[in-house]
């Protein structure tokens, strides 16, 4: 007996919800692989830094125990951070040079790039290009040149030779940005202000300025930041010891402590810790406090214009 095919009947479907379900659990798993993966980066990167404070909290004989390595302090001292109070007036060189910098690089910044984002000119486009074209030259190329030019303006061994350069221009970097920001600023602004009477300096001072708070904030902490841990400016210009930096000072007395016998050592290696920490507390506030305009800060100058 023949049996019949109904040849009309649909084939069967696919099940969408199994389909659905399927996509959903790979999609999780995927997601939690990523998180794995970045929790591991993250235990990598943090580890030397929680070793470091973890070693700050111990004693130069509790280092000298050798095998196994102690993780955790046995017994918490705060000890090694007396030596802080040594370095004050390096401290204090230190905000001032950092203080003076914050306040007049974005300001100098801001200064260039006002007519070159705000203005038409004669030379205008050669102006823009030699400023960018400074990017190109790396830093060490400068350091001869700069040294003797210090040394021949009398700014060698001197706080000056550490901030004078915030009142030029503010690095070709900064400029750019700034630059990029202020075009897009509707130039209907700059025109009602004309016709109200401003002339470029009232219109610079009262209506653009005040619009560039985010850049300017983004450029003084980079500055706070960079200052702060700067060492190869102090090195080369300064050799006083009362005109020293923190991080320059240590430096020193850090190197001294070494040559001195290995008990020495130990306590130097435990109090370089301690500074140790204490020189990143400031990155990491700024970062905490300010961590919007930091990393919103390239964008603002990027999308504009």
């Amino acid at each position: 007996m023949e049996t019949k095919i109904n040849e009309s009947a649909p084939l069967a479907a696919p099940d969408s919800n199994s389909l659905q379900k399927k996509t959903k659990t790979a999609k999780r798993v995927l997601l939690a692989v990523k998180y794995v993966l970045s929790a591991l980066f993250v235990i990598i990167l943090i580890f030397p830094f929680l070793f470091m404070i973890m070693k700050s909290f111990m004693s130069a004989e509790e280092t000298m125990t050798g095998v196994p390595v102690h993780f955790f302090p046995q017994h918490f001292t705060f000890a090694n951070y007396a030596i802080i109070g040594q370095f004050m007036p390096n401290l204090i060189n230190t905000l001032i040079i950092i203080a003076i910098n914050a306040t007049f690089i974005p300001l100098s910044a801001c200064f260039v790039a006002f007519p070159l984002a705000r203005r038409n000119f004669t030379g205008k486009k050669v102006v823009f290009s030699v400023i960018m074209s400074t990017i190109m030259i790396p830093s060490t190329v400068l350091m001869i040149p700069s040294y003797i030019l210090f040394r021949q303006f009398g700014f060698y061994d001197k706080l000056v030779s550490q901030w004078i350069g915030a009142f030029w221009g503010g690095g070709a970097l900064n400029i750019f940005l700034v630059i990029q920001f202020m075009r897009g600023f509707p130039r209907e602004m700059d025109e009602a202000a004309r016709i109200d009477g401003a002339n470029d300096f009232q219109i610079f001072f009262y209506i653009i300025l005040p619009l560039c708070s985010n850049i300017i904030l983004f450029i003084a902490i980079t500055a706070v930041n960079g200052y702060w841990m700067d060492f190869q400016g102090p090195l080369l210009y300064l050799k006083s010891e009362s005109k020293y930096t923190v991080g320059l000072a240590f430096y020193y007395f850090y190197n001294d402590l070494l040559s001195q016998g290995s008990v020495i050592a130990n306590e130097a290696r435990v109090q370089l810790m301690a500074m140790s920490v204490f020189m990143s507390i400031v990155p990491m506030l700024l970062y905490f406090l300010f961590q919007d305009k930091m990393i919103g800060g390239i964008k603002l100058g990027a999308v504009k214009g």
